[in-house]
């Protein structure tokens, strides 16, 4: 396998660490040779709000979303738009999981895209100290713009993938990027909850709420009234992800931390709140 003549070079901001981050930008860059044919970007709506800590990385507000779109309305439009043609990231493990994870919370179809890793081409080719995008940017003379932005990065890049074949010709190959692998193979793995658990399952099932005793992280108990939507697993074990009925946001609870769960069938709908 060559390496592909027409691709889309794309980045994402997150929240956090997929599985349990949420999208806050896309940016995307559709390549044919040595043109850029059009770009994609967009700011997501996370249903949650941004970690201060997240936002220093990439200066993405709660403000800033507050009006955009939400992952089920956007992650459509972006695959229409992105069609069959191979996608490639710095770090491509990353930015697939996120996909593959909004499209598992939400019900969506995963499209099986053809992968490849700019990361991992560097790594081969370049051996360098650091293999960062921005590093890599500095030491090779790349342009780049804002840094941990989308649309930027996916620029910078795309220009690192032109360094690449420019540098190497022939020797730059397709396995060098790890191409091909699907991005329906970065699917998060779904949990099977116990028999004493199943409660949440149905909730989710029929979005339903159900009213929780938990004990938090530091050894208090709370009661609080969710809505499930989500279950996925951790190296720390199996979290639910549910609409917190007094926050209006999402909120990710560990399973093994939860004491009791009962059905509140009747209990009137909650809307996220934004901002």
């Amino acid at each position: 396998m060559g390496l592909p003549r027409e691709f889309v070079v794309f980045d994402t901001e997150t929240t956090g660490m997929p599985p349990s981050a949420r999208l806050v930008e896309i940016g995307a860059i559709h390549v044919r040779g040595n043109n850029i044919v059009e770009r994609w970007q967009s700011l997501v709506f996370p249903e949650q709000p941004i970690p201060p800590r997240v936002i220093e990385v990439h200066g993405i507000t709660d403000e800033a979303v507050r009006e955009a779109p939400v992952a089920r309305d956007l992650l459509p439009r972006f695959f229409e738009w992105l069609g069959d043609l191979p996608l490639i990231a710095h770090n491509v493990s990353f930015d697939a999981s996120m996909l593959a994870a909004e499209c598992d919370r939400l019900g969506l179809p995963l499209p099986a895209n053809a992968t490849g890793c700019t990361l991992q081409a560097a790594r081969a080719l370049l051996q360098r100290r650091s293999h960062s995008l921005g590093q890599l940017a500095a030491d090779l003379g790349l342009p780049q713009k804002r840094h941990h932005r989308a649309a930027d990065d996916a620029e910078t890049a795309l220009h690192l993938y032109w360094h690449l074949l420019q540098n190497f010709g022939s020797s730059f190959k397709a396995g060098h990027l790890q191409f091909g692998a699907g991005l329906d193979r970065f699917q998060p793995r779904n949990p099977r909850l116990p028999v004493s658990r199943q409660v949440l399952a149905e909730a989710a099932q029929q979005g339903s709420a159900v009213d929780l005793r938990y004990h938090t992280a530091r050894n208090g108990m709370i009661q609080a009234r969710v809505s499930p939507r989500w279950f996925f697993r951790t190296r720390a074990g199996v979290v639910m992800e549910a609409l917190c009925h007094h926050a209006c946001h999402y909120k990710s609870y560990k399973i093994e931390r939860i004491q009791a769960a009962h059905p509140c069938p009747d209990a009137p709908p909650v809307e996220v709140r934004r901002g």
